[in-house]
């Protein structure tokens, strides 16, 4: 070490700059199998990568090894383990005799991670002035069970009202079981947790370290789920968090169900927590034959992850690909596919009517920019391009011909559909169809289209900008 000191000491700045770099370029040289096997299958993500580590050696290395590697093959393999145990505790919800999502699902993930169901109320949540109060005065009316997942719980008025609420009913005898992602829901500490844990609450943190051997975030293997289930009669998911900004400034959506989709997101919640604490819950019925029938809404919810096949993702593609007349989309972050830009150019060209709604104030600039370097390809198409001007569009919607809507949680980005656990609901119904095309033309009145004429007015350093963010697309 000594002599190393002194070797240092010895090294002019230009000399000292060389050896760091030429130990950049080794790291860089180190990381590329590590690169290649991680990404085998993904060649666009693989030279992203490769591009990152030999255009910027140090920072490429560090981000590689802090953020790309995404630690996830013992993690994934211990989740599909813990799955099927829990599948075989418990059964998952029945498959209906027949729905009209019979003929695109697929079969082999019926009942573990697809689950198609009959008979379903479903209500549209358009914003957190209907959402909030219904999923509150749901768990008022609890009177043996709520279980809560959510993605990112802040510690704010909201978050601490939701909490006592939470607290009360578990003092009343309700069983109250709370599940928090650890990255999304940094705020919720000891202090937050102590008044449920008093209450007879159960709290668990899914995949509870989210910082790495090198203190970085782990922004992998995350759970983005948003889920609340009363008394296994009354479901809800959506995009909405638990927090001020869902609850009165973004724009997002939920829906509020009633029937035997209630059991299904039931059953994803449960499969969760078991991972999560490892605790089979045995005394809530899963079975969607114990769920009665109280609609007329054939749908199917998805549950996706890192640890399946990517199904949210197909379900989209499918969608996409039979659309005979139109076809809306609503999402915050959009870095699309191959496939699912091909299905959408390809729609268009067929003569689909084909929109994209996505928010001009962003959380995340990067992702916006990278959005913005795909406008060109899809005007060339004749898709239509909106950018809402109004407070953040946080909402995940798809909107179908005159009968197929879906609303989840999952971004149409490579994070949601490949690193992190989703959920989404698919409803065959055309009063919700026609509902979700009234809050779509609310959108469009207050967006403003993107012209092909303006994307070629764009600054150069915008271009630049936006070009080194599509680089990376593959990444986000």
């Amino acid at each position: 070490m000594e002599v190393l000191a002194r070797s240092l000491d010895s090294m002019t700045g230009a000399e000292l700059f060389t050896a760091m770099f030429m130990v950049a370029e080794i790291l860089a040289l180190c990381s590329v199998p590590s690169v290649l096997l991680r990404r085998r299958g993904r060649p666009t993500a693989a030279l992203a990568w490769l591009l990152a580590l030999f255009a910027l050696p140090a920072l490429g290395g560090f981000l590689w090894w802090a953020f790309g590697r995404t630690h996830l093959d013992r993690k994934r393999r211990r989740r599909v383990r813990m799955s099927l145990e829990f599948n075989r505790k418990k059964d998952g919800p029945a498959a209906p005799p027949s729905t009209v999502f019979d003929r695109v699902v697929p079969r082999r993930a019926v009942g573990t991670s697809i689950f198609p169901t009959g008979g379903n109320e479903v209500v549209l949540l358009i914003d957190g002035a209907s959402a909030y109060p219904e999923m509150e005065r749901a768990i008022l009316e609890a009177r043996e069970s709520i279980n809560v997942l959510f993605y990112i719980w802040q510690n704010d008025s909201t978050g601490l009202r939701l909490r006592d609420m939470l607290v009360e009913k578990a003092k009343a005898g309700v069983d109250v079981r709370v599940m928090v992602d650890a990255f999304g829901s940094d705020k919720v500490d000891r202090e937050f947790e102590a008044p449920l844990i008093e209450a007879g609450a159960k709290i668990a943190q899914f995949f509870p370290t989210p910082f790495d051997a090198l203190g970085a975030p782990r922004f992998n293997f995350r759970n983005h789920r948003k889920i609340l289930v009363v008394d296994s009669k009354v479901a809800f998911t959506g995009g909405m968090n638990i927090g001020n900004e869902y609850a009165y400034d973004w724009r997002d959506l939920m829906v509020r169900l009633r029937g035997p989709a209630v059991a299904s997101l039931q059953y994803i919640f449960l499969d969760d927590w078991y991972f999560a604490t490892g605790e089979s819950v045995d005394d809530q019925p899963t079975q969607s034959s114990e769920a009665p029938v109280v609609g007329d809404t054939d749908m199917v919810v998805v549950a996706s992850g890192p640890d399946s096949e990517h199904w949210i993702h197909d379900a989209y593609f499918t969608s996409v690909s039979r659309a005979e007349r139109r076809i809306w989309i609503a999402t915050p972050y959009f870095i699309p596919t191959a496939a699912l830009m091909t299905a959408l150019r390809t729609a268009a060209g067929r003569g689909v009517e084909v929109g994209l709604v996505v928010p001009e104030v962003t959380d995340v600039w990067l992702v916006k920019w990278a959005a913005r370097s795909y406008y060109k390809d899809l005007l060339d198409a004749g898709v239509q391009v909106y950018e809402y001007q109004g407070r953040m569009l946080h909402a995940k919607a798809l909107l179908v011909d005159d009968d197929i809507t879906s609303v989840g949680t999952a971004n149409l980005d490579t994070r949601s559909f490949r690193l992190s656990f989703e959920v989404g609901c698919f409803f065959a119904s055309r009063p919700l169809n026609e509902q979700l095309w009234q809050w779509f033309q609310e959108l469009k009145a207050d967006s403003i289209p993107v012209s092909a004429r303006e994307l070629e007015r764009t600054p150069v350093t915008r271009k630049l900008l936006e070009s080194m963010a599509h680089l990376l697309s593959p990444l986000l």
